[in-house]
Order: structure tokens, then C-alpha cells, then sequence
């Protein structure tokens, strides 16, 4: 089934104000109350949830235009995260049967290991540009905290997207997940 651009656009623009939002409180108000070393990066969560959820040839898309705004508040670059995007998606795409998340457990869990892989998979491409073997290393111990915080909170994000993305856009959201 073919999806219009006009059955997207408006839950991307209020996931997009919401990814702003939720940027703007991670970058300026977690570091206000102490926590400078850790920080949620919920662009992962919103890429994983229309992995998981969206079923449209505009994902790649969808993904470059969040990884771009995603990079407004960041020093990531853009073009790393979405490649990053891109090919979990496209692992999930193959996985897409066998993953449902018929419970919170599930739903923490399954997203932790996406989570991991989107993290090797930037990790391989900052060795490929040079990158020492102890910064990685580093990053990925830093990461394993933030991740495991954002797997905790990914049922009750997941729950706010797929209300979005149902009443806004009807049809689109797959229903057996």
C-alpha cells in the first residue's frame, strides 16, 4: 500500500517539535542539573520507533531530515546518523516478523539491542575515518548507561508516537506490533 506525502507530514512535523523539545531538555537543562557527562539521545528512539512502527518508502527521508535537525544540537554529524538510521531500518525491515512488543519487558529489551547495534554500527564507521580503538571504547561504556536509561523510557515513548502517528495518520503505523 502506497502512503501519500500528506498522510506523513503532519505527525513528522509534531514529532519533530517534539524531538526539538526533548533536544532542547537534554542539552540545556539536564546539564543545569548536574548531569554534563550523559546525555539521551531521543532521536535514536524516534528512528527506531518508525523502524519498528512505519511501513513507507519515505523512511530514509524521514530519517535524514530528523538525524539533520538531531545534528543542530549536537556535534554528531548528520550523515553518520543517517546512514546509522538507515541501516537499522533496514535490519529491523528484515527482522520485521519476529519482533513484537506485546509487553514493557519486551519493548525495553528489544530496543536496547537495536540500540547497541546503531552504536557498533557508528563506532565501525569512526574507526573507518581514523578513530583510535580507546575512544571508542570509551564512548561505548558512556553510551551503555545512556541507552539502558532510554530503553526504560522507550514504552512509554513508543506509546506517545504511535497515538501521533494513528490519529494524525490513519493506516500508516503497522497494527501486529
Amino acid at each position: 500500500m502506497r502512503f501519500q506525502l500528506k498522510d506523513i507530514l503532519p505527525p513528522f512535523l509534531i514529532t519533530l517539535i517534539i524531538l526539538v523539545v526533548l533536544e532542547i531538555v537534554s542539552t540545556a537543562f539536564l546539564p543545569v542539573m548536574g548531569i554534563v557527562r550523559y546525555r539521551l539521545t531521543f532521536y535514536v528512539l524516534i528512528i527506531l520507533f518508525m523502524g519498528f512502527k512505519l511501513e513507507t518508502p519515505y523512511l530514509p527521508v524521514l530519517i535524514l531530515i530528523l538525524s539533520y535537525v538531531h545534528s543542530f544540537f549536537s556535534i554528531e554529524g548528520w550523515a553518520m546518523g543517517t546512514l546509522a538510521g538507515v541501516l537499522v531500518c533496514a535490519i529491523i525491515s528484515y527482522l520485521r516478523e519476529l519482533i513484537h512488543f506485546s509487553s514493557f519487558i519486551l519493548t525495553i529489551f528489544v530496543t536496547q539491542i537495536f540500540q547497541i547495534v546503531w552504536i557498533l554500527i557508528v563506532s565501525f564507521m569512526v574507526y573507518i575515518q581514523g578513530g583510535e580503538f580507546p575512544y571508542l571504547v570509551a564512548k561505548f561504556w558512556r553510551f551503555i548507561p545512556e541507552s539502558i536509561a532510554l530503553s526504560l523510557f522507550s514504552p512509554f515513548f513508543f506509546s506517545v508516537l504511535d497515538k501521533i502517528w494513528k490519529k494524525s495518520g490513519e493506516g500508516i503505523l503497522r497494527e501486529n506490533t
